[in-house]
This record gives C-alpha cells, sequence and structure tokens, in this order.
C-alpha cells in the first residue's frame, strides 16, 4: 500500500505543475464562464429542449431547473474524455519518454500496482478538472433560481465520478500500448469519438447489441440524470422526467464493468511489454 501511495502521489505531484494540467482547468473556467452565462440570459435555448404546448408563455420552476442543469450536463459530457486523453493516456508513456520505466524493475513493485497507480492518479486529477464546470454550474444555478439544487446533483456529481474514472481506465489501458503521449491521446480519443461512434450507429441498425452497451452512449446517463433525453441519440423516447432507479443501477453497472474489464486489458498488455523489455 505504501508504494501504491508513493507512486499515486509522484505522479499527481509532477502532473499538477505541469502546463496541461494548467490548460485544462483555465479551459474549464473559459467553458464554464460562457456556458453559464448563455444559460443564465438565453431562456429560448432552455424553452428549445421541449414541446411549446408544454411551456407556453413560461416553464414550471422545476422543469426550468431540470432544463438548467441538463443543458449544463450536456455540455459536461466531453470534459471527463479530455481530461482522460490529458492525464490517462499519458500516464504509462511518461515513463518510457523519461527512461524511469525501466528503473521500476529494481523496485519491488508488480505490475497491477503501477496500473493502480496510474489509475487513481488520473482519475483524482481529472476529476479535480471536472469539478470546476460543477462549481460553476452550482453557482449559476444558484444565482438564476435563488436556491439549492436537489438531491440530485449529488447523484449527478457520483455518475460524473464514476464516467470519469471509468473513461480514465480506458485511456490508461489504451496507453499501454504506446511509448509516446501524443500518439496514446490521439488514438484515446479516436476510439471514443469516432469508432464508438460507428459502433453505436452499427449497433442501433443491426440490433444485435444494446446500443447502451457503447461507451459514448453510456456516458450520456450524466445529462440523463436531469432529463430522460438524449439529444444525440434519437432512439430513446423523450420524457420530461429525470433517469431514477433500476435504469441509474443498470447504466452504472455497465461503467463498472468497462472499468474492469480496461484494467485488465491495460494490465495483460503493461505486463507483457514489461516483459520483452
Amino acid at each position: 500500500m505504501f508504494r501504491f501511495l508513493r507512486m499515486t502521489t509522484f505522479y499527481i505531484k509532477h502532473t499538477v505543475r505541469s502546463r496541461a494540467f494548467i490548460f485544462m482547468i483555465a479551459l474549464n473556467i473559459v467553458i464554464s464562464a460562457l456556458l453559464g452565462l448563455l444559460l443564465m440570459y438565453s431562456t429560448a435555448l432552455l424553452k428549445s429542449f421541449v414541446p411549446g404546448n408544454i411551456h407556453g408563455n413560461g416553464l414550471p420552476i422545476i422543469l426550468d431547473e431540470r432544463l438548467f442543469n441538463f443543458q449544463w450536463a450536456n455540455i459536461m459530457i466531453y470534459i471527463p474524455v479530455l481530461s482522460a486523453a490529458f492525464f490517462g493516456s499519458t500516464a504509462l508513456p511518461y515513463e518510457y519518454e523519461r527512461g524511469t520505466i525501466y528503473n521500476l524493475a529494481s523496485f519491488p513493485v508488480n505490475n497491477m500496482e503501477i496500473i493502480m497507480s496510474k489509475i487513481t492518479g488520473a482519475t483524482i486529477l481529472s476529476f479535480a478538472s471536472t469539478m470546476v464546470l460543477v462549481l460553476f454550474q452550482l453557482v449559476f444555478f444558484t444565482v438564476r433560481f435563488e436556491a439549492l439544487p436537489g438531491m440530485s446533483f449529488l447523484l449527478y456529481i457520483l455518475i460524473l465520478l464514476l464516467v470519469t474514472f471509468s473513461d480514465v481506465c480506458f485511456a490508461v489501458a489504451v496507453s499501454a500500448f504506446f511509448k509516446n503521449s501524443g500518439y496514446s491521446s490521439i488514438s484515446f480519443l479516436i476510439i471514443y469519438l469516432v469508432v464508438f461512434d460507428i459502433l453505436s450507429l452499427v449497433a442501433t441498425g443491426s440490433g444485435a447489441i444494446p446500443p447502451i452497451f457503447i461507451k459514448t452512449n453510456t456516458d450520456r446517463i450524466i445529462y440523463r440524470i436531469f432529463l430522460n433525453a438524449d439529444p444525440y441519440f434519437l432512439t430513446y423516447s423523450f420524457s420530461l422526467s429525470p433517469l431514477t432507479g433500476i435504469p441509474i443501477f443498470y447504466i452504472s453497472t455497465i461503467l463498472i464493468f468497462y472499468s474492469a474489464a480496461t484494467i485488465l486489458m491495460g494490465y495483460i498488455v503493461f505486463s507483457l511489454r514489461r516483459s520483452l523489455r
């Protein structure tokens, strides 16, 4: 446990001082400010998500609150992915680029400890970056509605943590194939943003597997916590109610499975590469 904590702490300390972390924090602040101003003053954007005969001249306050959080979370889905690309997909290549990966052979650490220390450190950094948007969301929500959000907001944060963890696990697994951080990050983003979207279309058209099993669709639980609608995936039924109960447990289980499967994949690939060094 001490070795694991030491490796995790070292990775976090080094990355926090890096330009990548500073850039990600600054980017999230800019996104938050622009998004907050847009949702504070553009009620037409919120109303565009519901049929005209529902909102009439004004929205019920509870629906207005849901739409505000839904729209914010609709942008939020990209932040864990970008953070994972910055911090998760560079974790193992960083060791190769500095040549420190070979020094690890002289220390009494196993491959799983190395993998999990990278995942833990990258998850902490990614979630810290993501929380910048959450804090701004909370501030703008409180200012606009003059009240704190309900308990669903706490569930939203927990779901964000789970999605961030699963994205980082996948990013670290991809990074196990590379010795170059740039190639690793690009490959991770291509797989997530392009390959998974193509698989989603194939799954939707063929009906061979439920589209919710595709990672990009699974991650969209982030905004369905507030409103069970998906502007990217038209086969979902539109609902003005939030996603609750068994569907949340079902989707969370899929995310946990993704995390476990990619941890195993990263461990196997990394172990093979170290044994062939």
